[in-house]
């Protein structure tokens, strides 16, 4: 072997081994990057980046540095700007429509998401001093009860990096599939003649849109999921407390002073629990109310879209779209049923108390037996009502409320199934 070769291959083993640390780097640090990510550090984090990345709300902590403060005002310039392109793209194709209805349907539907989601976002705004005050509260109780670090965090994170990458899944067919390309997003034959650096500019710009627009959407369902499950783990604390109240009983006065002392703490907590949960109820039944019409509307039209042009690319988008709306309604409802069950609950344990065996009534603890059943008799009502979490005050969320809502959707097609069928 020649001095020359000898010399080549001891550069391509040394690019080999810089190509190897590189990627090993790349690796490590994003491994780093993901166990930070799963490490709760705020209960709300999730929720406060999803709001910040669509331009939609940058909390007070984001608000320090001046940099996050110039990308957020970028961020919402561009969102509002891709919203208004669309806009345009769906007049264009209206006044286009005779021998192009496919592609206005498809712009129609698009604008007609867009809008659904800056609506429920709006809702997220107007209602946001409400949601920060629970945010506040559940953070504070969190705190106190050691709760950093539990499965629900990692829980919330996982639906929210799902939903995310769903939101993508549109833009992995767009790169690979022609026909998507050039059926929906053909570029006008000025900006073709490019060539391939419009190609990636498009590809870019489409992967943005994409990525902030599921952000929008993601951020609704990944706030009611830290709010439900936030809830839902302060109050089986609370309902822990309430199986506790007679610990650390002794004998004469201590036990009516430690009871006493349960009582008023738990049936205190309780009380905040009931009265943050009531202070929320317009943001939630407002939210409810857009997300199960909205999601009845758009499953009906898109089912009707797809059994009416037949299976193509966009088809299969919409349907996974469509799903995910279907999806989001049946979660919402099964996170209330849970906090509605977990409630009831309590009130079945303060009925099985051996209240006779415990608390035995005598002359000199009469206004201490009288105080104490009382309270527990106050919270024992309350527990046997339901939490009252409806959709916009017209019926609660329950299981029963999406039976009904996959009724509503059923109708609905079945109107635009005879309308077709008339016309």
């Amino acid at each position: 072997m020649s001095p020359q070769d000898v010399a080549t291959a001891a550069g391509h083993r040394a690019s080999g081994t810089m190509t190897n640390t590189v990627w090993s780097g790349v690796v490590s640090r994003f491994r780093r990057s993901l166990a930070r990510l799963y490490n709760e550090r705020d209960f709300f984090r999730p929720y406060e980046i999803l709001l910040a990345l669509p331009g939609f709300h940058l909390m007070d902590n984001f608000q320090k540095s001046g940099w996050k403060r110039a990308l957020f005002i970028a961020s919402r310039a561009v969102l509002l700007l891709q919203y208004a392109i669309w806009l345009v793209r769906f007049y264009m194709a209206m006044c286009e429509a005779p021998g192009h209805e496919g592609k206005a349907l498809h712009y129609g539907n698009t604008v007609g998401v867009l809008t659904m989601m800056l609506a429920r976002m709006l809702v997220v705004r107007w209602y946001l001093p409400n949601v920060q005050c629970l945010m506040r509260y559940l953070r504070r109780q969190r705190s106190r009860q050691g709760r950093t670090g539990d499965g629900t965090y990692r829980k919330i994170l996982n639906i929210a990096l799902t939903f995310q990458a769903i939101g993508l899944a549109d833009r992995v067919v767009f790169c690979f599939s022609r026909t998507y390309r050039e059926e929906l997003y053909k570029l006008p034959v000025n900006s073709m003649e490019l060539g391939w650096p419009m190609v990636v500019a498009l590809h870019v710009l489409s992967f943005d849109f994409a990525s902030r627009w599921a952000a929008a959407y993601n951020v609704s369902l990944t706030g009611m999921n830290s709010i439900m499950m936030g809830l839902y783990d302060e109050l089986a604390d609370i309902a822990a407390e309430y199986g506790q109240l007679f610990n650390g009983r002794s004998d004469g006065g201590g036990f009516w002073d430690c009871l006493d002392r349960n009582v008023v703490r738990t049936v205190q907590r309780h009380e905040t629990f009931l009265a943050q949960l009531a202070q929320l109820k317009p943001f939630l039944r407002t939210t409810f109310l857009m997300m199960f019409y909205s999601a009845s509307l758009f499953i009906a039209l898109g089912t009707f879209m797809i059994t009416a042009n037949g299976t193509s690319t966009y088809d299969v988008i919409l349907s996974g779209f469509l799903s995910a709306l279907l999806l989001e309604c049946y979660w919402c409802c099964q996170l209330v049923d849970r906090l509605n069950e977990l409630n009831a609950h309590i009130g079945k344990l303060l009925y099985n108390m051996e209240w006779p065996m415990e608390l035995r009534y005598t002359e000199e603890d009469a206004a201490l037996y009288r105080q104490a059943r009382s309270s527990l008799l106050i919270m024992m009502s309350k527990t046997q009502q339901r939490l009252g979490i409806s959709c916009g005050g017209i019926f609660e969320m329950s299981r029963e409320a999406f039976a009904n809502l996959m009724k509503i959707t059923y109708t609905m097609l079945m109107f635009l199934r005879d309308t077709q069928n008339f016309v």
